[in-house]
């Protein structure tokens, strides 16, 4: 004699259907839940990272413009004499932060020697100063450096190797660049701002042209 199934009583079949039903469903909702933290993780990061990245490039501030005054701070030359940015005045300058350690600034001294005679031309002298520290990083001294990539012109007395103080660096590069360097009139003020005499070595000697 066959049994009835009381009203109401589930299959095997359909008890496993609502089972896997619920798993996908709370598996949907857990999934939902975990994209919804990533998303306010991602956003916050985000706004830390603008909000830092905004600090940062206050806290380093802008280097001197064009048409302004240089600002002063001290260098002190091979020779150990301690310079200033203010007694540059009186005859234009091209003043040049550099690291040694820089492929770039070791071409672009090499280059400064072969244009040095079209800079004194323009009555433009030359003070190439070491980034504070040369910015952390070890490097061949200023002095084996200079003898070395600028030749017979290092001994030029229109040429100045020097090394900057720490406000020097910090007031004219203030970002770190590996080089940058302003052109002074004989006022001492900036008329032009670049990086890498190799590669803008025409535009600096047509910047200086416009000094005479």
């Amino acid at each position: 004699m066959s049994q009835t199934r009381p009203r109401g009583a589930r299959t095997p079949a359909v008890v496993a259907r609502r089972a896997e039903a619920e798993r996908v469903a709370r598996r949907r909702r857990y999934e939902l839940w975990g994209g919804a933290v990533l998303l306010v993780v991602v956003v916050v990061a985000a706004v830390v990272g603008f909000r830092l990245s905004a600090r940062s490039t206050a806290a380093a501030g802008a280097p001197p413009g064009i048409g302004q005054l240089a600002p002063n701070a001290t260098f002190t030359t091979l020779a150990g004499r301690t310079e200033s940015i203010a007694s540059l005045r009186g005859k234009p300058t091209l003043l040049w932060l550099m690291t040694t350690w820089c492929s770039s600034c070791q071409a672009s001294t090499q280059t400064l020697a072969q244009n040095l005679s079209a800079l004194e031309a323009d009555g433009v002298r030359v003070v190439e100063v070491e980034n504070y520290d040369d910015l952390g990083q070890s490097g061949p001294s200023l002095a084996q450096f200079g003898k070395v990539l600028a030749g017979p012109a290092f001994s030029n007395p229109d040429w100045t190797f020097a090394e900057s103080s720490l406000a020097l660096t910090r007031t004219y590069n203030p970002r770190s660049d590996l080089d940058i360097y302003y052109l002074l009139n004989a006022k001492g003020e900036v008329t032009y701002v670049n990086s890498t005499p190799a590669a803008t070595m025409s535009q600096l000697l047509g910047a200086a042209g416009r000094l005479s």
